[in-house]
């Protein structure tokens, strides 16, 4: 049996925001597949990368963006098997301040929980989201300093 080549891209938010100097990301556990990561979806016709990214975390976490910290994302890649598929995926995640009370969209999300993005890379649970992290402490770092 061959498997079908299949691209998928979305485009998520990681959203941040600081509380006492200390950098906090929010995590949610993804309902589908039980996995700790960022906000993100799929665009919808017309809309830009970024736009698409800002709807997805208002539709999942009730958050707005109240600022984005880059201009460009920081890109996942990764593929896995679905039915008779081999679905090559990429992610465009847009590091964000945040603002706004966390109302999660029960149908998709589980649970989240805002965790010091130092140690955000032990709840993530793909190797791809914690390299990003971890990306993220140091161009943070290197900003503030």
């Amino acid at each position: 049996m061959t498997h079908k080549i299949v691209e998928d891209a979305s485009f998520g938010i990681i959203p941040l925001r600081q509380v006492e100097g200390v950098w906090e990301v929010l995590l949610i556990l993804h309902r589908g597949g039980h996995h700790w990561a960022f906000p993100k979806g799929h665009k919808n016709p017309g809309e830009s990368a970024k736009q698409s990214a800002e709807r997805e975390l208002k539709e999942e976490t009730g958050l707005d963006i109240e600022r984005f910290l880059l201009d460009t994302p920081l890109m996942e890649k990764y593929q896995f098997r679905r039915r008779h598929e081999v679905v090559f995926k990429t992610v465009s995640y847009f590091p964000a301040i945040v603002k706004g009370q966390v109302r999660l969209q029960a149908e998709e999300i589980q649970d989240a929980k805002w965790t010091p993005l130092k140690k955000a890379e032990n709840q993530l649970t793909y190797k791809e989201a914690k390299s990003m992290c971890l990306e993220l402490v140091k161009i943070l770092n290197e900003s503030l300093t």
